[in-house]
């Protein structure tokens, strides 16, 4: 046992665990199995019922004594007994039952924060508002190359805590981090090694008041670095700039051709300038992924991979062996000469831009869905540009045909209805692209069910 971990342990003996939020993306799964394979009994606390929290259930069969569910609600007893209280994230401090732990006397935590306070290696971390799960899971790839001993985590929908067991001092760490995750480690004991910000783009504006308050909460990431760490910033962004940061750690940046930034592409060449000397990191031609964007992301991976320290050889091996991630343009299947790409996780209007952008055969657009308070404008730009469009039905998707000036869309609260129109219009050579552009509640329970449905009919055509 790493003595991190033995001292927590030893801070948290005797305590009582509450667990606000079980969920079905591993955050809240993987601080109960944390606790539970230490010995301590537990609470789990979710306002979801049984059958809907089934997957995560079953995979804590095996500690079933040892835990306490209250489920289908939250009541104010647990937490007024509760010592240590792991809440989910996006669940405000202002929440009347966290409110209630707190006026108790519970320390209020996360995952995350249990993570750093345990961790024996280095941590590398990555935010943004589009392209950091691609980001994340190409610098793992390239951190693979250098040793078996990394791991990913975070937002990418895996605990970290399902992995401290497997750490030591010499491995590599590199996570996702969401703004709410951030918020939860404000003012907390964590430091990242390394870090990058993909960019800063209108998003998530129906719980921020404002973009200041979704770059205070971005830029939290940058927290307690100091002069031996890095962070890798966009050369230009609207809304987010180097005097941004309020520490003295390296800064550098990244953009698409700018040779004024650290890191772009020049003549088929991922490029580093360091005080005007260029230094060649990897070739284009061994790129394996679709669209300009993601290509982005990738030279961003690898700059954030060489300044880790990462030998260029195993930069270009974890690249060439990259094929993309779930969910983000990825090709579901060629039917009938019909290429079919998911790219569920377009949940704001400027990546569904992107992602058309990335396309010159015809195209078949299926977007559409509810709203997080963004302006749809720039959909305006590429309103010509499908063969046909179909719209899966929702607040955001009102917001969109303001911007669509065309009188042929299709409009459906079914993707199977919306499925079998689009077989009828494609032809060979045609690419069916679903990037909604919105969100997925309302018809689906996030965008990855939304991209589970999407894959399952166009394999069952």
């Amino acid at each position: 046992m790493n003595k991190n971990l033995e001292d927590y342990l030893k801070e948290i003996n005797n305590k009582k665990i509450l667990i606000q939020g079980l969920g079905i993306n591993g955050g809240g799964l993987g601080s109960a199995l944390f606790f539970l394979e230490n010995g301590f009994d537990i609470t789990i606390t979710d306002l979801k019922s049984s059958n809907e929290l089934s997957e995560s259930i079953k995979k804590l069969t095996l500690y079933k004594n040892k835990i306490n569910y209250v489920l289908g609600q939250h009541r104010e007893k647990d937490f007024i007994e509760a010592d240590i209280i792991v809440k989910g994230p996006g669940i405000s401090y202002k929440n009347n039952f966290i409110k209630i732990g707190i006026d108790n006397g519970a320390y209020i935590t996360s995952d995350l924060e249990i993570f750093f306070k345990i961790a024996p290696c280095n941590v590398f971390g990555i935010t943004g508002s589009k392209g950091k799960s691609t980001t994340v899971s190409a610098i793992y790839n390239i951190f693979l190359q250098e040793t078996i001993n990394s791991f990913m985590g975070g937002n990418i929908t895996i605990s970290p805590l399902t992995f401290y067991e497997k750490l030591n001092k010499d491995s590599l760490v590199i996570l996702e981090l969401s703004s709410w995750q951030l918020s939860d480690l404000k003012e907390k004991n964590f430091h990242f090694k390394g870090t990058a910000i993909t960019n800063l783009l209108r998003d998530h504006l129906n719980y921020y008041s404002s973009m200041d308050d979704y770059l205070n909460d971005k830029i939290i990431i940058t927290d307690n670095q100091n002069k031996d760490d890095f962070c890798i910033l966009p050369y230009k962004d609207e809304y987010l700039k180097k005097n941004d940061i309020h520490n003295n750690c390296k800064i550098y940046t990244y953009s698409r051709s700018n040779p004024n930034s650290n890191f772009f592409y020049k003549d088929d060449w991922a490029c580093f300038n360091y005080n005007g000397k260029i230094e060649k990191i990897f070739p284009v031609k061994e790129l394996n992924i679709k669209g300009e964007h993601i290509k982005l992301n990738i030279l961003l991976a690898s700059g954030f991979a060489y300044l880790a320290g990462i030998h260029k050889k195993n930069i270009i091996k974890g690249i060439k062996l990259f094929k993309g991630i779930p969910y983000r343009m990825e090709l579901i299947r060629i039917w009938n000469g019909i290429k079919f790409f998911n790219d569920s996780t377009a949940t704001i209007p400027d990546a569904a831009y992107n992602a058309i952008l990335s396309f010159k055969e015809p195209l078949i657009w299926i977007a559409g869905g509810n709203d997080k308070n963004l302006d749809f404008k720039i959909i305006k730009e590429i309103s010509n540009l499908p063969k046909k469009i179909f719209l899966l039905k929702g607040g955001g998707t009102e917001k969109m045909k303001a911007y669509l000036d065309r009188n042929d869309i299709i409009e459906s609260d079914s993707l199977e209805k919306i499925i079998k129109e689009v077989v009828k219009f494609a032809k060979p050579g045609y690419v069916v692209l679903l990037s909604p552009g919105c969100t997925s509640f309302g018809l689906f329970k996030n965008e990855f069910h939304r991209g589970d449905v999407f894959n399952k009919l166009v394999r069952s055509l």
